[in-house]
């Protein structure tokens, strides 16, 4: 009897929450409603082109959708927003990496590099390519919440 009046409360739980509406925000939206992605790139561009391609690809097609963008070039990936990155590298007949940076930039997209990569890959501020910037703990923290849709190349 017991377990049969308990089985009925955890139904009439059920039942009654189920009928409420539910109003959250799409996932990659903050709470004011504005879209979020980080393209986190870690591949070295030269030694694995095509995942870092795809991840320009795919930061431009969240800016279209009008996400809030910022790419975050770490580990292997800080080699390339660099003025001694080739500028003309590029995978298959897609545009060279840093044409796609730059025009990322210029559609609003942040451009975050490490320094804690830079600093292990013997890169200094002065290398870093002038689209892009240095970015610090608060800046890149600024754009991960629990909405924030993060992908990694």
């Amino acid at each position: 009897m017991q377990r049969l009046m308990f089985n009925v409360f955890v139904l009439a739980v059920i039942g009654s929450t189920g009928c409420q509406s539910q109003t959250r925000a799409p996932a990659g939206s903050s709470a004011g409603g504005q879209k979020i992605a980080v393209i986190s790139i870690t591949s070295d561009a030269q030694k694995d082109p095509q995942a870092v391609n795809m991840g320009l690809t795919f930061a431009n097609f969240c800016a279209d959708e009008k996400y809030q963008v910022a790419i975050f070039f770490n580990v292997k990936g800080a080699q390339l927003p660099t003025k001694g990155f080739p500028d003309d590298f590029k995978y298959l007949e897609h545009d060279p990496l840093k044409a796609q940076i730059k025009a990322l930039a210029a559609k609003g997209v942040e451009i975050h590099v490490c320094p804690v990569c830079m600093k292990d890959l013997e890169i200094t501020d002065s290398e870093i390519m002038e689209e892009a910037f240095v970015t610090t703990k608060p800046k890149l923290f600024s754009k991960l919440g629990p909405d924030t849709m993060v992908f990694t190349y």
